[in-house]
């Protein structure tokens, strides 16, 4: 989880049209590949436009720039966008597709009613979408001067009726101490159900190659919780509370619509966009907080690449019996050959699961009955790989002829491979979680995993935030928190040039988001895959690399500070401005002292682990194709 962070700073390499390499920033940009609607209703008229990112990568080194340097001259607001015609998003049997028809076909847009005139748009009633709107309710020139709608194709009156009570939900996400932070600020965690949301102090990464090796980082307690568990509707009640509490006559939350097609308006100077039938609205900007299929993105002709990790993720809620000793406040997370699996606190006696695995294997979980995925789920956090292989392998093949093993015959299986007393991790190997003794099965689910990362944040009158800009492997668990920071930060882009009289739907009112966010994703993004492939492989070269890191970061404090820094585990302090200095300062200077007390020699064995490291990486990325 935490840990992704410190190889995200091992050199560079061009992964999913990102460049990494953090001392070249005019890198961060790439040269995009985008595609205009066409003016014909002939799809294969379609033609490529190369668009050059020049100018975003000024903008990017402007940021960057020395103090006192000047800054380039920015000629025009569309930067980095082609021209494109209106585009429109189909119906609710067809929501993340677009279809093109030809312009003179489209009827004009009808007079819109100024009461149908927003200054903001934002899609989708989800937790970016909320919180959003929170965090533009606490912006003041923007609570007193405009007028935002936030539109949800579904109903929430599931999330208003939470009541916090009852069986705990499989959709939980971690929130780092800076984004719960962020989000009391502004005056939104008060609303959150504490007694659903459990603290994380302490975390156990570990790996179990072989019999003999089981390396492992322990991150212990610190002055505050790491994170917080939080079921994700937890975070929606609250965020529309706070809406409700201070949004009265600014923000309108309009339910069981979906948006049916988006055109741009007369001169490119508003967006209109149909609900249902004929039912139009108009925005000065809109925001895609929509999802990975992002219709808004889609609209927009902007570019999504990544790949797939042929991995899903099975999740579900644990129970297990309370800790005399200890509470249940320490996340785990073991690197399997097929992908993590992480134990994550919820209450003294629960816990959630994500178990990142072979599609094959994920349908053959899902389908064990309740006792025999207990079992199973107790094995896959305590035996040693060859014996745990061994037993999946078996499972998997009952599945595929249709007859899932029982819990009594995988009971057998395991004392079978258990012959000699040596299948599983002992205490003394590695700091384990509580035994499971049983599975909701009502909260067994699985997802495909991918990563993905939107080619610019900004469109014609058009924001992408959240998943619509990036999706994420859930091993760091900051897929939600990437957002959260996204939401932020445009907020306080948006402000400024509120103050200073700007168009918000001009592309120059929002040029300081993507500056920030685009690079800090791209670098979480490849840092979270590094980690992935760099943890499923079993070669020896990394076997060896892997155990010495872990015994190196045991051993440093300081460096466990930056990668626990690294997934929020503290809030930011302010720099010299007000501005939030990050992480990456914070352990810079941290370290500064300790840096002084090491020898020219430790300098040098940094060094040359981080050379070791980059050939490690490289090594995993030629033996993980080869991994089931």
């Amino acid at each position: 989880m935490t840990a992704t962070w410190g190889l995200a700073r091992f050199g560079a390499r061009r992964r999913f049209g990102v460049t990494t390499d953090l001392y070249s920033s005019h890198r961060l940009f790439p040269t995009k590949t985008l595609t205009t609607h066409p003016i014909a209703p002939d799809m294969k008229s379609l033609r490529a436009v190369r668009v050059s990112a020049t100018a975003e990568r000024r903008l990017l080194q402007s940021t960057l720039r020395p103090v006192g340097a000047r800054a380039p001259r920015i000629a025009s607001a569309r930067l980095s966008t082609p021209v494109r015609s209106p585009a429109s998003i189909a119906g609710p049997s067809q929501r993340h597709h677009s279809t093109h028809a030809p312009a003179a076909a489209l009827d004009p847009i009808p007079d819109i009613p100024p009461h149908q005139n927003y200054d903001i748009v934002i899609i989708g009633g989800g937790n970016a979408g909320l919180a959003l709107a929170c965090a533009l309710l606490d912006q003041p020139t923007i609570r007193s001067t405009s007028k935002i709608l936030l539109l949800e194709g579904g109903s929430l009156d599931r999330v208003r009726g939470w009541t916090g009570e009852g069986p705990w939900e499989n959709r939980v996400s971690s929130l780092t101490a800076e984004n719960v932070a962020w989000l009391d600020r502004i005056g939104a965690w008060k609303h959150i159900a504490e007694d659903r949301s459990c603290p994380v102090d302490e975390m156990v990464v570990w790996a179990n190659p072989t019999k003999d090796a089981t390396p492992a980082i322990h991150f212990p307690t610190s002055d505050q919780p790491m994170a917080r568990m939080t079921e994700n509707t937890n975070l929606q009640r609250a965020l529309l509370r706070r809406i409700d509490e201070v949004g009265q006559g600014i923000v309108t939350i309009r339910e069981g619509g979906r948006v049916a097609e988006m055109r741009l308006g007369e001169g490119g100077r508003w967006v209109g966009l149909r609900i249902g039938e004929a039912d139009w609205v108009r925005g000065s900007v809109v925001v895609g907080a929509d999802g990975p299929n992002s219709p808004v993105r889609h609209f927009s002709g902007i570019e999504s690449p990544g790949h797939g990790y042929e991995t899903h993720g099975v999740v579900a809620t644990l129970q297990h019996n309370a800790n005399a000793l200890y509470p249940n406040n320490t996340a785990f997370q073991r690197f399997l050959p097929t992908g993590p699996i992480a134990f994550l606190p919820l209450s003294p006696t629960a816990s959630t699961m994500v178990w990142s695995t072979h599609p094959t294997h994920a349908a053959a979980y899902k389908r064990l009955a309740p006792d025999a995925l207990t079992l199973m789920v107790n094995a896959g956090y305590t035996m040693h790989e060859e014996p745990l292989s061994v037993l999946v392998e078996r499972v998997v093949e009952a599945d595929q002829r249709g007859t899932p093993l029982s819990a009594t015959t995988i009971s057998e299986m395991i004392s079978e491979l258990n012959s000699s007393g040596e299948a599983f991790i002992t205490a003394e190997q590695a700091i384990l979680p509580a035994t499971v003794t049983h599975v909701d099965p009502k909260s067994v689910a699985s997802f495909p995993l991918r990563l993905s990362h939107a080619e610019s944040y900004l469109g014609d009158r058009t924001v992408l935030v959240g998943d619509a800009a990036h999706t994420t492997h859930p091993l760091a668990g900051q897929g939600l928190n990437m957002g959260l920071a996204d939401v932020r930060v445009l907020a306080e882009t948006w402000e400024k040039a509120k103050r200073n009289g700007g168009d918000l739907g001009a592309q120059v009112a929002s040029l300081d988001y993507p500056r920030q966010r685009w690079p800090a994703n791209a670098l979480m993004l490849t840092a979270t895959d590094t980690f992935h492939h760099v943890f499923r492989s079993r070669s020896a070269l990394l076997n060896l690399g892997r155990g010495v890191a872990f015994d190196v970061i045991n051993e440093l404090g300081p460096l466990k500070k930056i990668f626990m820094g690294g997934a929020g585990a503290a809030e930011s302090p302010v720099g010299r401005h007000g501005g939030q200095r990050g992480w990456g300062a914070t352990a810079a200077s941290g370290l500064e002292g300790w840096i002084g007390f090491k020898s020219a020699l430790g300098t040098a064995a940094g060094f040359a682990s981080e050379l070791a490291l980059n050939g490690l990486r490289r090594v995993a990325e030629g033996t993980g194709k080869r991994q089931v």
